[in-house]
């Protein structure tokens, strides 16, 4: 159950901070991972292993890491105080939705020792075998969430 701690943390715990702390979007947050693990697909082999040069051990598998986090906290800096009211709870079934994806994609993608011991998991099997209703709702209440949201323009319209 340990091994479950660390990615739990991580997967939900910065999402969720973030939401807390930020009032970010939610659904800028997933469709961000989204797209840190698309780019992990297109990722030049060289560019991750020089990167990962710099950490030993696993420091290729770190990089992948650190592209799908990063992702989802500058999009989260970028759309910071765009949640209020009751639609936090929205933002909330999306951050558990986002912690989910997370965890049943990046241990494959990544390869890191400590994920892979947590895909061993009898919670993790059962979670593995709904990925593709994970990441379909949440996709779909992503959009809800960033179609929904009022934009705020920073420009006061002049009145001639």
């Amino acid at each position: 159950m340990v091994s479950a701690l660390l990615p739990l943390v991580i997967f939900l715990g910065l999402p969720l901070a973030l939401l807390i702390i930020y009032k970010s979007n939610a659904g800028v947050m997933f469709l961000a991972a989204c797209a840190g693990l698309v780019l992990l697909s297109s990722l030049d082999d060289a560019v991750v292993t020089t990167a990962g040069s710099v950490v030993p051990g696993e420091g290729e598998a770190y990089v992948r890491l650190s592209v799908v986090l990063l992702s989802i906290f500058f999009a989260a800096l970028m759309f910071r105080h765009t949640v209020h009211g009751t639609k936090l709870f929205l933002h909330g079934a999306i951050v558990i939705l986002l912690a989910g994806m997370l965890w049943v994609t990046v241990p494959g993608v990544t390869g890191l020792s400590w994920l892979q011991e947590s895909s061993d998991l009898n919670f993790w099997l059962d979670l593995y075998s709904f990925r593709s209703i994970i990441i379909a709702l949440g996709f779909s209440l992503s959009l809800i969430a960033v179609l929904t949201s009022r934009h705020k323009s920073k420009h006061k319209s002049k009145k001639h």
